[in-house]
């Protein structure tokens, strides 16, 4: 599918000045940084535990639903598309913005694309349509669906596609053979080691982060409250 759109990565905070709070925003952060250096897999998990920290924390629906963004694409990156099209789906219902919608419901087509439900993705991509209809690429993707859709009842043409792929896999299964052939053994990189060392920081203090919650949640609590 054409162009799954990434939104820009930002930080939610409550108006509570509480524990609750510096945990949440140590977690979303600790996860931005971890979506930035690639480490999706971990991202993914310090999103989930800002995720849960977030009930205790005062904001607003819209508030909520940027995290549910920044959820539903790091999922993604990680190929967990199920998770992917629950918070798409959460952040979708309280976007009133129709260009902003129908980008999300265009994520939405796409990763009901990649579990292989082409109708589902029809129906979002049509959805974004109808309230944007100016979106070329939405447009593209539901005809990709559409033909997809065609082929899949068709049992030759699909043959004949997968026969297809697998010729180009086999071409591009070359060609990168001889691009490491022909490439020499890396230096040393001083950015690289900063990058492995600020990395590493990262996943200690998320590490540190969970404890603390961990511990926090285990001792009886001051003032009478479960948050």
């Amino acid at each position: 599918m054409k162009n799954f759109i990434f939104f820009s990565l930002f930080l939610v905070y409550g108006t509570s000045l509480s524990q609750q709070v510096h945990s949440y925003s140590d977690s979303a952060s600790n996860a931005q940084e971890l979506y930035k250096f690639k480490e999706y897999d971990n991202a993914l998990m310090s999103y989930e535990r800002a995720k849960k920290l977030q009930n205790g924390v005062k904001m607003s629906a819209y508030e909520r639903a940027k995290l549910d963004i920044e959820l539903g694409q790091t999922a993604y990156r990680s190929k967990d598309y199920i998770k992917a099209l629950a918070h798409f789906q959460n952040a979708v219902k309280a976007e009133s913005n129709n260009i902003k919608r129908a980008a999300l419901l265009r994520n939405l087509g796409n990763t009901s694309m990649q579990l292989k439900k082409i109708d589902q993705a029809i129906d979002f991509y049509k959805e974004g349509i109808k309230i944007h209809q100016e979106d070329e690429e939405l447009k593209y993707n539901l005809s990709q669906a559409l033909r997809e859709k065609s082929q899949s009842n068709n049992p030759k043409s699909q043959k004949n596609q997968e026969d297809n792929r697998g010729d180009d896999k086999q071409a591009q299964s070359k060609l990168n053979e001889q691009k490491q052939s022909g490439n020499q053994e890396k230096a040393y990189s001083f950015e690289e080691e900063q990058k492995r060392k600020i990395l590493n920081d990262l996943l200690r203090k998320e590490a540190e982060t969970k404890r603390r919650i961990e511990k926090k949640h285990g001792a009886p609590s001051k003032n009478g409250k479960d948050w």
